[in-house]
């Protein structure tokens, strides 16, 4: 006599929960980069007064990658993708790896010409240097990062989904 563990539910009822689930999460997503760009604009490049926002950013990428491949979605993600594109999800990851680090050197390259240059062969200097040691930094750091995390992301998304297989049969 369990009346209050009815596990049947209705599967249109939930999927329309998981697209407002989904609705909220881009909501959230959109709410916080206006916040950005206007703490941006209001604040100057700041990190400080974005730093909350930057966390729920990064913290619920990290979240989804984590949850993903512990629920062998990860796998099915690439599978389809692949599918679909003419370019690999790994080598799309990596090619954000670098097309990140330029944007990132190009900033920081350009705004310590702004910054600190007096004159304009200065800034000129200061240009290439930051712009070089960034590119030189941030792209084999980014790159190596996105290719271990696809990596172990699809690892361990492929293991889940061997287990979910022999449970399945068994």
């Amino acid at each position: 006599m369990n009346f209050f563990k009815n596990k049947i539910q209705d599967e249109r009822v939930i999927n329309e929960q998981n697209k407002i689930y989904r609705e909220i999460y881009l909501l959230i997503y959109i709410v916080c980069l206006v916040s950005v760009v206007y703490k941006f604009f209001v604040y100057g490049f700041e990190m400080e007064h974005v730093a909350t926002e930057m966390a729920i950013f990064v913290v619920a990428g990290i979240y989804y990658g984590v949850r993903a491949s512990q629920k062998g979605l990860f796998s099915a993600e690439v599978e389809i993708h692949d599918n679909k594109s003419k370019w690999s999800y790994q080598t799309k990851t990596i090619t954000i790896g670098v097309v990140v680090g330029l944007l990132l050197a190009l900033f920081f390259g350009i705004n310590s010409a702004y910054s600190y240059a007096d004159s304009q062969l200065e800034a000129i200097k200061y240009f290439f240097i930051t712009f070089v040691a960034s590119i030189m930094f941030y792209i084999p750091f980014l790159v190596l990062v996105l290719a271990v995390s696809y990596s172990s992301a699809k690892k361990q998304s492929d293991k889940a989904v061997e287990k979910q297989l022999e449970d399945d049969e068994s």
